[in-house]
């Protein structure tokens, strides 16, 4: 194996197990990876990690594979990171990703749910529904009131629910622990779900999975992702129905209602600031209200 390999095998160890990386975002860093190397001898050593050798990867994925800015992105950053383990292993002296500014993405509008789409009204038939209905109207209560990735839906456990605090605690991204308030609705489907549970006989037990099938696994992304393109579509939602968009919803609605970006961003478990700040547009129904009350015109 050559020495180049080998700083990427160990850079792959390093994101895994000490970084804490998604398994989702490990998969798509080896993949990247991967598909530089091909680019590259046969026997790459470490000095193929260079300017040049990044550039031309670049113009391949966009002229050859015609990839998106924001495709490209996800590439480019995966170059960074590992530039960067280089550099501090003291490998490297200097980074040659980190050179290569990311390509500008075009602004885009995050999609969400309107404050009426989502009226607890339009769920009140899953009152009587079966299980699956109601573990999905859970998961929405997770998402859209508390602000939950699917990922963190996945690995919810009951001892992470404290019912008589009304708050969840949950482990996101890079291992970091955040304590959320949960909202009465969510009180409520969460007493119906337990009832149905135990009815069926699924295995609760205080340190497994919340979202649980008979054999007492925990439900896969993809399962609970259905769950909720079904949830939404059932209330005439036309637009993309997937949990993100939930979490898009959470945060605007937040914000509209006069709560603080660095609040909405704590609740997000958000590194950055900047991050949240994509969530601070205006809705275009308050925008309308806004111009009809301040324009002359109106």
């Amino acid at each position: 194996m050559s020495e180049l390999l080998q700083d990427i095998e160990n850079f792959i160890g390093y994101i895994t197990h000490q970084r804490l990386y998604s398994p989702r975002t490990i998969e798509t860093y080896q993949k990247t990876l991967r598909k530089f190397l091909k680019g590259l001898p046969e026997n790459p050593t470490r000095n193929d990690f260079q300017i040049a050798s990044i550039r031309q990867f670049i113009w391949v994925l966009k002229t050859e594979e015609k990839l998106a800015p924001a495709s490209i992105g996800l590439h480019l950053a995966c170059l960074k990171s590992f530039g960067k383990y280089m550099v501090r292993s003291h490998i490297m002296t200097t980074n040659p990703a980190a050179r290569i500014p990311m390509p500008k993405k075009p602004k885009r509008l995050v999609s969400f749910l309107s404050q009426k789409d989502l009226n607890v009204e339009k769920f009140a038939e899953s009152d009587t529904l079966s299980l699956p209905l109601l573990r999905a109207r859970l998961l929405l209560e997770f998402i859209y009131g508390s602000g939950l990735r699917i990922s963190e839906c996945v690995s919810l456990t009951w001892e992470s629910i404290d019912r008589t605090a009304e708050q969840v605690r949950v482990v996101g991204k890079g291992n970091k622990e955040r304590i959320i308030p949960i909202t009465h609705e969510l009180q409520k489907c969460l007493t119906q779900y337990q009832f149905l549970l135990e009815q069926e006989k699924h295995p609760i037990t205080i340190r497994g999975p919340v979202f649980v099938n008979k054999t007492g696994a925990a439900y896969n992304v993809r399962t609970l992702r259905l769950d909720i393109e079904h949830l939404l579509r059932s209330i005439g939602w036309e637009g993309k129905a997937s949990p993100h968009v939930l979490r898009h919803s959470f945060a605007t609605h937040l914000l509209e209602n006069g709560a603080d970006l660095l609040s909405v961003k704590e609740m997000l478990g958000h590194n950055s600031l900047s991050t949240t700040q994509v969530y601070t547009h205006v809705s275009a129904e308050r925008l309308k209200k806004s111009f009809k009350k301040a324009h002359p015109r109106a």
